[in-house]
């Protein structure tokens, strides 16, 4: 059997070239819109890392300047503490020292408060009404009216 090989269509030297140069400008094109599609690439690329170089530089700036107000208020707060503190401790000593001050006044009322008592205990003549017992009326009442305060 024998097969019959179409005849291949013949073209005009006109038609080569109007072919090719419909391939060579399509090519052409092609090339130019990948060119500038590379060339933004690299821009959009360029643009970003300088701008997330730039982001990343206020920030650590920021952060620093946050750690360090963070860092003096810190001070600021554990100076104020120790002040406190010693605050604390002076007021402590000194109402030890007022109590103890208090207590050593409360001696002197209690001894004037037994010697008027063992003066009213006195009869008859014995009972005498002096420059003594005003001294220990105005002590004892003094120290009285301050101790019941």
């Amino acid at each position: 059997m024998a097969t019959q090989v179409k005849p291949a269509t013949r073209f005009a030297p006109s038609d080569w070239f109007t072919s090719n140069y419909t391939i060579s400008t399509n090519a052409e094109r092609q090339r130019e819109s990948s060119h500038q599609v590379r060339q933004e690439s690299r821009f959009l690329r360029n643009e970003t890392d300088n701008r997330t170089k730039w982001d990343q530089h206020d920030n650590n700036t920021r952060l620093s300047d946050r750690v360090d107000d963070i860092r003096k208020w810190k001070e600021i707060l554990e100076k104020c503490l120790a002040d406190l503190d010693k605050e604390i401790a002076d007021l402590s000593e000194s109402k030890e020292q007022t109590e103890l001050a208090l207590e050593a006044k409360n001696v002197p009322t209690d001894v004037a408060i037994e010697c008027l008592t063992i003066r009213e205990g006195r009869q008859a003549i014995d009972l005498v009404s002096d420059e003594v017992e005003a001294q220990l009326h105005k002590g004892g009442i003094v120290l009285i009216s301050y101790n019941a305060h």
